[in-house]
């Protein structure tokens, strides 16, 4: 039963790089690889997580997982037409690009290497060095006889392709299929940017974004927009009146200057740290860094987190280990919905699921986002 739940759990893995089997695009996945290392890495990532489900949902993230499964292993070529067609990847997958066949880097870090005559950056008209990273919105097309490997060096990255290729996934942390997961759910909604799923996870977040997050997390969000509350800062966007007015009101934020006679600034583009982050999940989850005793301080929020169990020792050495970007806030957020809260009153999930929408729909997607979390 185990090996079943496994090979049917490494679909949710691969349901990012199954879009690289649209029509319009050749996609080979290798199917050794799916049922050799890359299965025996989930397994070690998902034994735990899977005997913690209720068995309801486990039953039903079984047959979900089963047909996606089936359509990996099914659809190992898709033929199409021309014309570049976007897709999200993750650290470490690799893209084979064939002669006469074109990428443009939309977002992220990714390394090309070729074998055979040359790869050319049709922006410069010059041939691209091997080895070297590409430029962003610069189109590089596959020479006579060449092969051109993409390698993706950041978390995540978005490359748009066009023409015949072949995909090999690894199995670093797959924060698109989390993003996709939050997206189900109704609580990431991305930004108005018009490729990759308009998750932007590429971009650091701001204050602003936490704080939507945040309030989404809580259930909260229909009541910030119902809210009546004056708006006592000065530099906030028009889209966000809302729910600052609403968090200002409910005690969520002070702001970071000025004064209620004269009006505060919110400093809504300024960029946060997982700690941010985490302090905002804390106080979420009813714990608080504030008082006589307090739970947590948001300097050590992240370390903080490991004690009280929302994350685990190897997910905080993964948020501290460099730049924190919205695919972070992604992971925490994940991680946040499925916490205890401190009086062990419910999850996080419980409030925001039951605020509007399919309950179980959404709990299905956050059995998908646990088992993708980092042993």
């Amino acid at each position: 039963m185990k090996k079943t739940a496994v090979l049917l759990l490494t679909g949710a893995l691969l349901t990012g790089a199954v879009a690289g089997l649209a029509a319009g695009d050749e996609s080979v996945i290798s199917k050794a690889y799916l049922t050799g290392t890359f299965t025996q890495q989930v397994l070690k990532q998902t034994q735990k997580r899977v005997e913690d489900l209720t068995q309801p949902v486990y039953q039903t993230v079984l047959t979900q997982l089963e047909q996606q499964h089936q359509t990996v292993l099914g659809q190992t070529t898709a033929q199409g037409g021309g014309g570049f067609a976007d897709q999200r990847y993750k650290k470490g997958d690799k893209l084979l690009v064939s002669t006469g066949a074109g990428a443009m880097l939309l977002a992220g870090s990714v390394q090309c290497s070729y074998t055979g005559t040359a790869v050319i950056d049709t922006a410069t008209g010059q041939t691209l060095p091997a080895g070297q990273n590409l430029t962003a919105y610069h189109r590089v097309l596959a020479g006579e006889n060449t092969t051109m490997e993409l390698t993706i060096l950041s978390d995540t990255a978005v490359v748009s392709l066009e023409g015949p290729y072949t995909t090999t996934l690894s199995s670093a942390v797959d924060y698109n299929a989390m993003a996709d997961c939050l997206h189900e759910m109704g609580l990431f909604q991305g930004t108005d940017i018009a490729y990759g799923s308009g998750y932007h996870l590429e971009r650091q977040p701001t204050r602003l974004e936490a704080l939507v997050m945040f309030i989404r997390l809580l259930g909260e969000e229909q009541a910030a927009l119902q809210s009546t509350a004056p708006n006592p800062f000065l530099d906030t966007p028009e889209w966000a009146d809302r729910y600052v007015a609403y968090a200002y009101q409910q005690g969520y934020t002070k702001g970071t200057g000025g004064t209620p006679a004269a009006g505060l600034y919110f400093s809504p583009n300024t960029k946060i740290q997982a700690r941010n982050y985490m302090t905002f999940l804390l106080r979420a989850l009813g714990y608080s860094d504030s008082g006589d005793a307090p739970d947590f301080s948001w300097e050590t929020a992240v370390t903080d987190s490991v004690s009280i169990g929302v994350l685990r020792p190897s997910e905080q050495a993964l948020m501290e280990q460099g730049t924190f970007y919205r695919a972070q806030l992604v992971y925490l957020s994940c991680c946040g919905l499925g916490a205890d809260r401190k009086d062990g009153s419910s999850q996080l999930s419980y409030t925001a699921f039951h605020s509007g929408g399919d309950y179980q729909k959404m709990e299905v997607s956050l059995a998908k986002a646990t088992i993708l979390r980092v042993q």
